[in-house]
C-alpha cells in the first residue's frame, strides 16, 4: 500500500509538471502567435463617422473667403478580401449645414480601400489608388511612437508625431499632430496655376486599441499666383460630439478587453505554469534529498559471539 501511495504521488507530480509546461507554452503561443492572428479588423467591419465644421471658400467676384457651415459623413463597410487585403468601401458625403444642400459632388468622395487587417497598413499593390502608410494608428502605441497616416487631400501618407500624453474625458490618450505646408496637389483647372495643401491635424489616440477618439483639422488649399500663396479654401473639420461619444465607448471597451486577452490572461497562464513546474521540481528534489539522508536499514554494529 505504501508503495502504491508513493506511485500515485509520483503520477500526480508528473501530471502537475505536464500541466504547468502546457500552460506556459500556451501562454507564450497566445502572446506571439494566436492573439496577433485574432487581433485584426473583422470581416464584417462597418462604421459611420460624423463631422462638423466650416469651409471658407474664395468668392471670385470679391476675392475674399466666404464661410459656409458644413456637415460631413464618412461611411465605411468591409466588402470582401483580395490577396490577403481587407477591402473597405468608403463614401464621404458633405452638405451645407445652413441650407441643407448636398455638395458631395464637389467635396465628397467614394472609393474602396485595401488594408492589412492586422497592421492597418495599406496594401499598395491591391489598393485601387495605390495608397501608402497607415489607415489608422498601429496598435498598441508606446510613448514617443510615430507613424505615417494616409491623407486623402494630400494624396500621400503624412507623418503623425507624438506630442504628449494626457487625459481626455477621463481616458488616457496620446496626442499626435500632423503639420505640413506647401504640399503640391496639382493644378487649378481654370487658371492652370499650381495648388498647394497645408494640413494641420490633431489626433487623440487611445494607445492600447489605437482608437482615435477625437480629431480636429484645419486644411488650407492655396493657389500660387506668381510666387504669392493665395488661400482658395480653408476647411475646419472636426469629429461631431456623437462620434466622439461613440468612439470613447469603443476605446474603453477595447482597452479593457485587450488588457485581459493581450496581457493578463496569457501572462497569468505563463506564470502559473512556471509555478507548477517549479513546485514539481522542488518537491522531487526534496524527496531525493530525504532518500539520501535516510538512515541505512542495515545494523550498525556487529553481533557479539558468546
Amino acid at each position: 500500500m505504501a508503495r502504491q501511495r508513493k506511485g500515485l504521488r509520483g503520477y500526480r507530480l508528473i501530471i502537475l509538471a505536464v500541466l504547468g509546461a502546457l500552460l506556459a507554452v500556451f501562454g507564450a503561443l497566445w502572446v506571439s502567435v494566436i492573439f496577433p492572428a485574432l487581433d485584426k479588423v473583422p470581416a464584417d467591419y462597418g462604421r459611420t463617422y460624423y463631422f462638423d465644421g466650416q469651409f471658407q471658400v474664395m468668392d471670385p467676384a470679391t476675392m475674399s473667403l466666404v464661410p459656409m457651415p458644413i456637415e460631413q459623413t464618412l461611411e465605411q463597410k468591409a466588402v470582401g478580401t483580395q490577396d490577403g487585403a481587407l477591402l473597405i468601401h468608403e463614401i464621404r458625403s458633405v452638405k451645407n449645414a445652413a441650407t441643407g444642400d448636398d455638395i458631395s459632388a464637389i467635396y465628397g468622395d467614394e472609393s474602396t480601400l485595401a488594408i492589412n487587417p492586422s497592421s492597418l497598413e495599406f496594401m499598395t499593390q491591391v489598393d485601387e489608388r495605390g495608397r501608402t502608410g497607415q489607415w489608422g494608428p498601429p496598435r498598441p502605441l508606446a510613448v514617443g511612437d510615430t507613424f505615417d497616416l494616409w491623407n486623402p487631400g494630400a494624396g500621400q501618407a503624412l507623418p503623425a508625431t507624438f506630442v504628449r500624453e494626457e487625459t481626455f474625458q477621463g481616458l488616457n490618450v496620446y496626442v499626435y499632430e500632423i503639420e505640413e505646408s506647401g504640399i503640391f496637389i496639382g493644378k487649378e483647372p481654370t487658371s492652370g496655376m499650381n495648388l498647394f495643401l497645408s494640413p494641420q491635424i490633431t489626433l487623440w489616440v487611445e494607445p492600447s486599441s489605437g482608437t482615435v477618439v477625437n480629431q480636429t483639422s484645419e486644411t488650407t488649399t492655396s493657389l500660387n499666383m506668381m510666387g504669392t500663396m493665395m488661400p482658395m479654401q480653408i476647411a475646419n473639420v472636426n469629429y461631431a460630439e456623437a462620434t466622439i461619444a461613440d468612439l470613447m465607448d469603443t476605446a474603453r471597451s477595447a482597452s479593457w478587453m485587450l488588457l485581459w486577452f493581450r496581457t493578463l490572461v496569457p501572462w497569468m497562464a505563463i506564470g502559473f505554469g512556471c509555478v507548477l513546474v517549479s513546485f514539481t521540481a522542488v518537491t522531487v528534489a526534496v524527496r531525493n534529498l530525504r532518500k539520501v539522508r535516510k538512515p541505512s536499514e542495515q545494523p550498525t554494529s556487529l553481533p557479539i559471539d558468546v
